[in-house]
């Protein structure tokens, strides 16, 4: 039983009384509550009311707060953490309906991917297109890219099209690349590049935008709702102890079905939404005429943000470098949206009270954020703007101090740099990827990070996250000691990227983001003390329970 002083004084203070009126509808006793509060880091006992924590302490502190209405639960030594936060991802189509299209997010070769794609296209008559997604030359264990060749091997009458290397490339069979008139006189699109061999004709892979000249001919399938989808990704989410998202590119259709389920009182979930865009001009322009959403239905909307992609990925080199890459020196990656509409859009949301959020990758990319994030805080002066930088994956050392000096937060996705780690220094060479990847380096220069995930159903588990940012090993537990070990994160501050500096770049931090008494009461029990086990048992580690506002909504 928790004795100490400061939680006895804590409560005194905001405690007016014990009278009925302040009865807790729930309690739970008997924990180990891992508040995220510097205040009172630990305590055994919570007491919520309506949708608030209404105290935290000791068990005998909080059975002050028992009525004869009051509900009870009986942790038995469980651990409880805030409400876990995934701060990029996109949520909408996180449970969207897959089953029209082959995943080959498992798949750990070029060979078996093959197999599932021939299994799958044998079922369908000729001519008709086949999809999928999930593909990545690191699960693979290989650097040289698949080409048309390989799925023409397998699907040689069918138009077949497969997302993959985190939705920044797209392969293609022979038969697609004609549908979608691709040939070796077809330029290459703004800030896309279809990839060609040795004579000019295209192999199969499309980086970056030039995705769309297949994605506009591949015909519409017939899918679920948007709502449907929208529901199952919640469902999912809790499952895993996720009480909110920051939904990174999504469109107001999204925002609106997400407005409609909040009138409907079918959205137990809270959501920090960023609108695609690529560039000034009207659509720009009725966004930010609209106004910001804020703390729609009790903090469950808000949509203050724009999201702009400055370059590409680092594993289909479409990252954009200050130099050649290290193992492709025709390669520099490519800029998809140009510095002066960075600093036009910037300048235009900072003058308007809203957010935004930069996707730079590569160090070119991230010195264009920089330099014309500078310009537009120059004229308009935001102190508290709270501008992050999505990724931030390779960064010359000489610029991440100006992160810190422009007030940016950085936001990144733990499970990228384990993924990454088999090739990324063979993109960049010894000297680059010291700035690459590297959290620690960025919170020794006082920059606030946020983690998230970026991904789909199989890697976005927080648990997957916490284990990558305090091993930097993959799921085997490889590299012995961890890649570049140095800017491994302690579990306090990887847990905090999911809770409170989740909850502060959404400008939420005194209502969300820790286990603190007049807050809304968002947790989730877990099943190990992710805290004190071994490292390698964080990636067992089970989502119990999940309350959002004070109600379960999720227990296994």
């Amino acid at each position: 039983m928790i004795k100490s002083l400061k939680y006895t004084c804590f409560i005194a203070l905001i405690s007016i009384s014990c009278s009925a009126n302040k009865n807790a509808d729930l309690i739970l006793i008997n924990g180990n509550i891992v508040t995220v509060d510097e205040n009172y880091p630990k305590a055994e006992a919570i007491a919520i009311k309506g949708e608030n924590f209404l105290a935290v302490g000791s068990n005998e502190e909080i059975n002050q707060y028992k009525g004869d209405q009051t509900e009870e639960i009986d942790l038995k030594g469980k651990t409880v953490v805030p409400g876990l936060v995934d701060g990029h991802l996109h949520f909408a189509r996180l449970g969207a309906d897959r089953s029209n299209i082959v995943e080959l997010d498992d798949t750990r070769s070029l060979a078996e991917a093959l197999t599932l794609i021939k299994r799958r296209v044998q079922r369908l008559p000729a001519g008709e297109w086949l999809t999928g997604s999930g593909w990545h030359l690191a699960n693979w264990g290989v650097e040289d890219w698949p080409t048309a060749a390989d799925l023409d091997r397998v699907a040689p009458n069918n138009p077949v099209s497969f997302v993959g290397m985190h939705s920044h490339a797209s392969w293609l069979n022979s038969k697609a690349l004609q549908t979608a008139g691709i040939t070796k006189d077809r330029p290459d699109p703004d800030d896309g590049i279809i990839q060609r061999d040795e004579d000019g004709k295209p192999t199969g892979i499309l980086i970056e935008n030039a995705q769309w000249l297949v994605r506009n001919v591949i015909p519409p399938q017939q899918q679920e709702s948007l709502k449907e989808s929208i529901r199952k990704s919640i469902q999912l989410a809790h499952s895993y102890g996720f009480t909110g998202a920051h939904d990174m590119g999504t469109s107001m259709e999204v925002v609106n079905t997400y407005r409609e389920l909040i009138a409907e009182n079918q959205f137990p979930f809270r959501i920090n939404g960023y609108v695609r865009m690529w560039r000034t001009g009207e659509l720009l322009d009725d966004f930010i005429n609209a106004g910001p959403v804020i703390a729609e239905g009790n903090h469950r909307l808000t949509i203050r943000g724009v999201k702009l992609s400055i370059d590409g990925a680092l594993g289909a080199r479409g990252a954009a470098l200050l130099a050649p890459y290290s193992d492709e020196p025709s390669a520099t990656g490519v800029i998809r949206v140009p510095g002066d509409q960075v600093y036009q859009i910037v300048s235009k949301c900072l003058a308007n009270g809203f957010n935004v959020a930069l996707h730079a990758i590569g160090d070119r990319g991230n010195r264009i954020v920089l330099d014309e994030v500078e310009k537009a805080l120059q004229e308009n002066p935001v102190k508290d703007h709270r501008i992050r930088v999505e990724h931030a994956q390779i960064v010359a050392l000489e610029d991440i101090p100006r992160f810190s000096k422009l007030n940016l937060l950085a936001s990144f996705q733990w499970m990228h740099c384990t993924l990454d780690m088999p090739w990324a220094e063979k993109r960049v060479g010894p000297e680059r990827i010291k700035g690459g990847y590297a959290w620690r380096t960025f919170l020794n220069n006082g920059i606030r990070i946020v983690g998230g995930s970026d991904e789909g159903r199989r890697t976005f588990s927080p648990f997957m996250g916490i284990h990558a940012a305090v091993t930097r090993q993959d799921r085997e537990g490889k590299p012995a000691g961890g890649w570049y070990p140095d800017q491994r994160l302690t579990r306090l501050e990887a847990l905090k990227s999911y809770t409170l500096d989740a909850a502060y770049a959404s400008f939420e931090e005194d209502v969300l983001g820790s286990i603190t008494p007049g807050k809304l009461a968002d947790l989730v029990v877990l099943s190990k003390d992710i805290m004190i086990i071994p490292a390698e048992e964080i990636l067992e580690t089970q989502a119990m329970m999940t309350l959002v506002s004070g109600k379960v909504v999720f227990t296994r």
